[in-house]
């Protein structure tokens, strides 16, 4: 397992302006020494920040709550809903990094809520987190809508939001649309996307095009499997 780097050394200025009283000065300081793994002589800062209304200390004071329980499984339920009432606390104050978050700890009829508000941070994984939220709903305009903007995006983002597309258009029978989506993952390099496009195009009477994918599963597999990164 890597070791994680330790922060650059903090200037002394900002422990004696802590302890003045100087609020961002608190927050610099607790998330300094979060950071250096002292969660414990953190917490003492970041929760005088917090409570001074500092939205980036109330959202690393629910990452400290959440390593906690994280340690004290399956017996940190206490501090799992410290760190959602932190969480909570510092997106309501405005902090991006929590508006992100919210959706791990958002009960079910909020999820759509903080999709949104983190779809307009310009969080990228959001649109589709929102729109597989719809597809659930049964709301599968919007969604498809949502995954189609994606559909171009380079990398992970682009490759999800075609696969989803897919299956939802699968779910529609609109099956010539979907073995598009899949051809293009199948081409990226995507065994599961060729192991569906063998399948769709099976259904849509393309048995020799079908035969051709299904053949190029493995090979697309086995390479998938020398791209993993190694365990460490």
């Amino acid at each position: 397992m890597a070791i994680p780097e330790r922060p650059e050394p903090l200037d002394p200025a900002v422990e004696t302006a802590a302890a003045a009283g100087d609020v961002a000065a608190m927050r610099q300081l607790g998330q300094y020494l979060y950071a250096c793994g002292s969660a414990d002589r953190a917490e003492k800062w970041l929760l005088a920040a917090a409570e001074a209304g500092d939205a980036e200390a109330m959202y690393t004071l629910s990452r400290v709550h959440h390593d906690r329980a994280v340690r004290a499984t399956p017996h940190g339920r206490a501090h799992d809903l410290t760190a959602a009432s932190w969480c909570r606390r510092a997106a309501e104050a405005g902090s991006v990094s929590a508006i992100r978050g919210m959706s791990s700890w958002a009960d079910p009829g909020e999820r759509e809520f903080w999709y949104r508000e983190a779809i307009r941070t310009g969080d990228p994984y959001a649109p589709s987190s929102l729109a597989g939220l719809l597809a659930e709903e049964g709301r599968t305009a919007e969604a498809e809508h949502l995954y189609r903007e994606d559909t171009d995006v380079p990398g992970l983002i682009g490759d999800f939001a075609r696969q989803e597309l897919a299956y939802l258009l699968m779910r529609q029978g609109r099956l010539e649309e979907a073995a598009g989506y899949w051809t293009r993952n199948a081409q990226a390099g995507s065994s599961e996307a060729a192991r569906q496009l063998a399948g769709v195009l099976e259904e849509l009477g393309r048995p020799e095009e079908a035969a051709v994918w299904r053949g190029r599963v493995d090979a697309l597999r086995a390479r998938e499997r020398e791209d993993e990164p190694p365990l460490r």
